[in-house]
């Protein structure tokens, strides 16, 4: 019994582990190098902090430098194609900032992980279609739909507070209000009503079995 529980979380058992062992030695290699100065996590280490700017035309290099776009002290800016500055020399703020652009997305992805191995573990433990189960897919669900906007939110407000502080004139450049929105289309929201779905269902068929159960 245990060997059939255990093949009937594969092949997604196996693969999570890749993936969550493959973050893990990623975001361990980041750590090393950047303690040691020769590479960097997020805004801090050995980094500049740079990005482009969305949302605009590209620069021919015939108009002003920028179309009006200018840098802030401290930033450069090249306009070739996009409007892309960085900053050499980042303020502390800046590297928190920059940081925050893309840790939400980390972290969401290790946690939706993290709850990922523990619905499969309490599959093998409790067998497939039990309320424990139907518990930890509820529980993934609405974190996947609450996650994804919180880190959406979070990502937008970083992007948006990083381009201010390297372009002027300072103005809303992310989009930290429709963009948490637009994260969740399509794949979160379907995987996400997917999960609660299915959750109730378990949840249905459960109580339906004690039923028979008590007829019998």
């Amino acid at each position: 019994m245990t060997a059939v529980r255990r093949r009937l979380t594969e092949p997604l058992e196996s693969t999570t582990w890749i993936f969550g062992a493959w973050m893990a030695l990623g975001l361990a290699v980041g750590a090393v190098a950047t303690w040691l100065g020769s590479g960097s996590m997020g805004g801090f280490g050995n980094t500049d902090i740079c990005e482009t700017l969305p949302n605009t035309i590209t620069d021919t290099g015939t108009a002003p430098t920028g179309g009006g776009v200018g840098v802030r002290p401290g930033a450069t800016m090249d306009t070739w194609a996009y409007f892309h500055a960085c900053a050499a020399n980042p303020t502390i703020g800046q590297r928190i900032w920059y940081t925050l652009i893309d840790l939400p997305s980390v972290i969401f992805w290790a946690c939706v992980l993290w709850m990922l191995w523990r619905l499969l573990n309490s599959a093998r433990s409790h067998g497939p279609f039990t309320r424990q189960v139907a518990a930890a897919m509820r529980r993934l669900g609405w974190f996947i739909l609450g996650g994804t906007i919180v880190a959406g939110a979070v990502h937008g407000l970083a992007l948006d507070m990083i381009l201010n502080s390297l372009f002027r004139p300072g103005i809303g450049f992310g989009d930290a209000i429709f963009g948490p929105f637009r994260a969740l289309l399509p794949v979160p929201v379907i995987v996400g009503a997917a999960m609660l779905t299915f959750a109730r269902i378990i949840d249905v068929g459960q109580s339906m079995d004690e039923e028979i159960r008590a007829t019998i």
